[in-house]
């Protein structure tokens, strides 16, 4: 370790000499929050304008992940935490909510672009993103948008790469790491007079760190705008086609966690366990003007996906196509804007269960899923300092069912229709000076069962079950110092949660939901840019959580009082980078998160963990308008044993050791190599 700190203290003397580095507004901009404009209300405005906790992952952070790991990339943003347990099992949560969530991300919404990756359930599925696809993330925590719903946690809105200034540019990569990582993505840029158009193709591939833990990956992307005419306005389009083939390790119980962490699930060996699916996403927008402060804007979304898993207990074979219209009339000036919209949103879904071996058929169901958001927003600034922000939404979701199991003859139809849920929002904005601003919201969220949660345990709907909903009252601030390039942002919270959804699992292949008590969770967060010198800049962030069952009332026991499961108390993020001479740029990376349950009894404790994270990367040209950028990255540089996903309340069946633990991949390393022409 002292050998590299001489090393590092050598190169960072040697960089205050050389030359000033090309890329100084790209340093500059990491602290500049009143430079930022993002589209967290489908339109562009200024960062510091919104009384909600936003923040953004810059381009720069999503293609350092040379692997294509998303939960790397969005690390550095306090209040998220991104859980990946497999190639294809990751589960995010805002602020903690949706920690129980046993599999995949809920209670917070998805999206790429404008297409929501969220299914009719609530239940979002975006590991077939691929990093090389993508310009930024803006993550907006807590349920300050009617314009993306009012889920509990927030919405993550990834956004797409766009052709710079050039008439055209394009660029291949290819990636080789550990456990036989492969990658090769290229991309294709074209801007002309009336539009511009993105083209992307990326194949990854790898052998896994664990035993049946092998995947592979092909996506492709076409997004683009098109000016139509001054009447009719602009047209915005994307297509995203991914085919995913994953073999599955599943979680293992403490001792293997120990003592022999790559093993895969013995059950899930045996039978050489995988997940294969196609899925396809489109949306079509249309943003016409309607006059000097008038605009209307169309939306029409379709994803579409087939997939077929091979499980220990049965085949699960399922496929759903989902389609959305969206409509939404907008009025702005210089101190008013005003927008109202419906979203109609349909779901079709279909999934049999077949006997191993036999293929014999179990379940044979078919739901749909619909739902109707009607919402409204406004913004006031009575005077230059003072901003007021009003939002609803009114959301009204019904579920049918219609299913044969194998020892029925006939097909029978359940119903699940919702109440109609008013979900308010307000918040105010007060600018102290041109650099400081603080605000204030509050609002109502809430979260519509899943698949799972949505039924009885006898397979049937339960029409008792009330979606989980709750409020979020948020406070913060922004500072932006230019002089003192320096920025900070932070924010207190505190979340009511009420008739929290549980989903139950007496078989492994039995699964129900039911509402169980309440919760509230409180917290703080806190995140700094600085930049002392012009080839050098830090970022910190960091997050304090207090979350706790407020009543939650079981027939065998009580857990009101008990931590939830799953969430970290603490969480801390630190990186630094550094331009060299030579066109080198260094980069380090600490992450550490404390430690937290595994189960509502709070028996169950996973040790927190600390990594290291180290790149260098070098950029040159080579021809004319052909430049070449390469990247090593070495990740877990100290090769922590820790657990990068839960199993929350992992059941025991035949009396073997719960299964809590997704062991994370050791010290690995990966260069990435790109080609680019401009």
């Amino acid at each position: 370790m002292r050998g590299f700190l001489s090393v590092f203290l050598l190169l960072f003397f040697c960089s205050l000499s050389a030359q000033r580095p090309e890329s100084e507004k790209e340093l500059r901009d990491s602290v500049a929050l009143g430079e930022i404009q993002v589209t967290a209300a489908r339109y562009r405005q200024d960062l510091r304008s919104l009384a909600a906790p936003l923040q953004v992952v810059s381009s720069n952070q999503l293609q350092r992940a040379s692997t294509g790991d998303l939960s790397a990339a969005l690390a550095s943003l306090p209040g998220v935490q991104l859980q990946s347990g497999t190639f294809q099992t990751l589960k995010l949560t805002l602020r903690g909510i949706g920690s129980r969530s046993q599999y995949g991300t809920n209670r917070s919404s998805v999206y790429i672009n404008d297409i929501p990756l969220s299914g009719g359930d609530g239940t979002a599925v975006f590991d077939d993103l691929d990093v090389s696809f993508l310009s930024r993330a803006e993550v907006i925590k807590g349920t300050y948008s009617a314009w993306y719903g009012s889920g509990m946690g927030g919405s993550i809105r990834f956004i797409t790469r766009t052709p710079t200034e050039k008439a055209f540019s394009a660029e291949a990569g290819i990636t080789a790491g550990s456990s036989g990582l492969r990658k090769l993505n290229g991309m294709a840029f074209s801007n002309y007079t009336s539009g511009n158009l993105s083209v992307g193709l990326s194949h990854l591939h790898g052998d896994g760190y664990r035993a049946n833990s092998a995947f592979s990956r092909t996506s492709a992307l076409v997004s683009g705008k098109q000016r139509i005419s001054t009447s009719v306005g602009v047209l915005s389009y994307l297509l995203m086609l991914s085919d995913v083939h994953a073999y599955t390790p599943s979680s293992i119980d403490y001792s293997t966690y120990i003592n022999n962490p790559e093993a895969a699930a013995p059950n899930w060996l045996g039978v050489k366990g995988y997940k294969a699916y196609q899925r396809l996403l489109t949306g079509v927008k249309l943003e016409t003007g309607l006059g000097a402060n008038w605009s209307n804007t169309v939306l029409i979304t379709a994803t579409g996906y087939d997939q077929y898993e091979l499980r220990p207990f049965n085949i699960l074979d399922d496929n759903a196509l989902s389609t959305s219209l969206q409509e939404v009339i907008r009025y702005r000036n210089p101190s008013l804007s005003a927008a109202l919209g419906m979203e109609i949103f349909r779901e079709s879904y279909d999934w049999q269960t077949r006997a191993n071996g036999t293929d014999a058929v179990l379940t044979d169901a078919h739901e749909t899923r619909r739902h109707v958001n009607v919402f409204a927003s406004g913004e006031w600034m009575p005077i230059s300092t003072l901003r007021f922000s009003l939002a609803a939404n009114v959301n009204l979701t019904q579920y049918t069912l219609r299913e044969r199991k194998e020892s029925d003859l006939l097909f029978r139809t359940d119903q699940l229709t919702g109440k109609a849920i008013f979900s308010p929002m307000a918040g105010v904005v007060y600018t102290v000076t041109d650099v400081v601003s603080l605000y204030g919201s509050v609002g109502h969220g809430f979260s519509t069962p899943t698949v799972e949660e949505s039924l009885s345990s006898d397979g049937t709907m339960n029409p008792g079950l009330r979606p989980e909903q709750g409020w979020t009252l948020d406070a913060g601030f922004r500072a932006w110092l230019p002089d003192s390039r320096l920025s900070v942002q932070g924010s207190v919270y505190t979340i009511f949660l009420d008739d929290l959804l549980v989903t139950k699992r007496p078989a492994e292949d039995v699964f129900y939901g039911e509402n169980a008590g309440s919760a509230v969770l409180k917290g703080m967060e806190l995140s700094i840019g600085f930049q002392p010198l012009d080839r050098l800049r830090f970022q910190l962030s960091s997050s304090l959580s207090n979350n706790t069952f407020k009543e939650f009332e079981e027939v065998d026991a009580s857990f009101s009082g008990n931590h939830l499961p799953g969430i970290p108390r603490s969480q801390f993020y630190s990186s630094i980078e550094l331009e060299l001479p030579l066109q080198l740029r260094l980069n380090a990376v600490y992450r550490y998160s404390g430690r937290q349950f595994a189960d509502d009894r709070n028996t169950i404790t996973v040790d927190g963990w600390n990594t290291i994270d180290l790149g260098i990367s070098f950029t040159t040209s080579l021809w004319g308008k052909l430049n070449m950028h390469s990247h090593v990255s070495v990740n877990n540089l100290l090769n922590e044993k820790y657990a990068s996903m839960i199993l929350i309340n992992a059941p025991s069946f035949g009396g073997r050791e719960p299964r809590y633990f997704y062991p994370a991949q050791p010290g690995n390393i990966a260069l990435r190599v790109q080609l680019r022409w401009e």
